[in-house]
């Protein structure tokens, strides 16, 4: 197995077909899934967080394809100074994969967050939901999936996985559909990395699940929504990464309320691409950006 390790900084900013996951035996042949951490600057309190989104994404994937071995996913999760309040957030994302079988996978990520900013993001309520959000990232959400030929940036919009379309169909009532919407606006990080909203968030997409919501409350598309849920789409795109997936491990997301000022709308890309950060402006209400 080739170890590929990036240079520079990466930064941030319902009927389902039983084809669609690992069960039975080819789960007990699948080598086990682990996020492992080391904190620098996080407090125990704080700590707490990631704790909560490294349980949640271990319930949702629950291993890699067999006959691929690998060891847990580990990732450096620091609070440092960046650029003061309000600005720049923090920034994640993979530093190093390998590619087994045909897949790229990340061995290695890092989780920064500005420390002037990590309270307030507490206070708002949406600290959890943001550590949430950032890990998915760091485990190939958005950043590798055009090394996993999920995406292609010449054709933007069109994420074409086989297993997120295929529940995205059923889930969304989209039979016709023939690609998982991409976000294409929002600027470097945002572009290309998330699911689709309509209007920066601030619209309706009109694209429902069977529980009536709209698709812009989605965690994984660039704004953060209140509520924000996990569909069963997002976990299914880490089966088209190369995992095995739990697709009835999705709870849903309690509201992330009130404010939160200025995601970046970065994220890494694991590309020859370079992503930077880009401070936005104060953002209030519903709509929220997510790196």
């Amino acid at each position: 197995m080739k170890q590929q390790v990036y240079t520079g900084t990466a930064t941030w900013r319902k009927g389902f077909s039983a084809l669609l996951f690992c069960a039975g035996a080819c789960a007990a042949d699948a080598q086990a899934f682990s996020i492992n951490y080391t904190f620098s600057g996080i407090s125990s309190t704080q700590e707490s967080y990631f704790i909560a989104a490294k349980n949640f994404w271990e319930s949702a994937i629950t291993g890699y394809r067999p006959g691929v071995a690998l060891a847990a996913v580990s990732v450096n999760a620091s609070a440092i100074a960046i650029d003061g309040l309000n600005e720049i957030l923090g920034q994640a994302g993979p530093v190093a994969s390998t590619v087994v079988s045909g897949f790229t996978y990340v061995t290695q990520g890092v989780m920064q967050f500005d420390i002037p900013d990590i309270q307030p993001m507490i206070d708002a309520g949406v600290f959890g939901e943001v550590v949430r959000h950032e890990m998915a990232h760091v485990l190939g959400f958005g950043t590798l999936w055009e090394k996993n030929g999920l995406f292609n940036s010449a054709v933007p919009g069109r994420y074409t996985g086989a297993y997120a379309l295929q529940t995205y169909r059923a889930e969304f009532n989209r039979p016709f559909d023939s690609w998982v919407p991409v976000e294409t606006t929002g600027g470097p990080g945002t572009a290309e990395s998330h699911w689709a909203e309509s209007n920066f968030g601030l619209n309706p997409t009109g694209v429902v699940d069977a529980a009536g919501r709209d698709f812009r409350g989605e965690l994984m598309t660039g704004w953060l929504n209140s509520p924000s849920f996990v569909s069963q789409t997002t976990v299914a795109s880490f089966q088209d990464l190369g995992y095995s997936v739990n697709l009835s491990a999705v709870p849903e997301v309690g509201p992330a309320a009130m404010l939160l000022m200025g995601l970046p709308l970065v994220a890494a890309i694991a590309s020859a691409r370079r992503r930077y950060p880009t401070a936005l402006p104060t953002a209030a209400g519903a709509n929220t950006p997510m790196a």
